[in-house]
């Protein structure tokens, strides 16, 4: 199909121009009728909320003065719940973060050590495990030693067998390292 436009130049800026301005045209059209029907949305909502308004002033009329004082007994039952709950909160903040030193504990554990007791006294921890080898077992002190855990005691009878044997390690955790987020 062969298409053969014979209008001019000059009419063909008109039809541009008159496209261009029907558009605008619609365009402002579907805005106003939005905002219109926007506006009509709000002024119901006003009118339902203004409703609403009157009437729970209507039934704060109809309460007796003693429901006011039981208001202010559970405003005053909730100050001393919040007073209390900051204080819990406060008191959560300084108990010690043990799970830093588990995490190390499987960090430099190896793989055929077993930890099968850990007793926690304040700041004093005591590890009971099983050991494959003795050098997994050295593996482990080391790295206690490299974390830089205080007063690690160690006694010989952990070295005395080479294969399959318990041990058992005290060692001191600074209250700081325990203390921090």
């Amino acid at each position: 199909m062969i298409r053969i436009n014979l209008l001019s130049d000059r009419e063909k800026k008109e039809r541009i121009a008159e496209k261009i301005i029907g558009l605008i045209v619609r365009l402002g059209f579907s805005i106003v009728f939005a905002l219109v029907l926007l506006s009509l949305v709000m002024f119901y909502a006003l009118v339902i909320l203004d409703i609403n308004l009157k009437s729970v002033k209507e039934e704060t009329k109809k309460y007796p003065a003693s429901s006011t004082k039981e208001i202010e007994g559970m405003e005053s039952l909730l100050k001393s719940v919040d007073s209390i709950s900051k204080k819990i909160g406060e008191d959560s903040k300084s108990i010690p973060q043990w799970k830093k030193v588990l995490d190390i504990f499987i960090a430099i554990c190896p793989e055929g050590m077993k930890i099968t007791n850990i007793h926690i006294e304040k700041e004093h921890v005591k590890v009971v495990g099983f050991a494959r080898t003795r050098e997994e077992f050295l593996a482990f002190q080391e790295g206690l030693k490299r974390d830089n855990f205080k007063n690690l005691n160690s006694p010989v009878s952990n070295l005395v067998s080479p294969e399959n044997f318990s041990f058992d390690v005290e060692f001191d955790v600074d209250k700081d390292y325990l203390n921090q987020p």
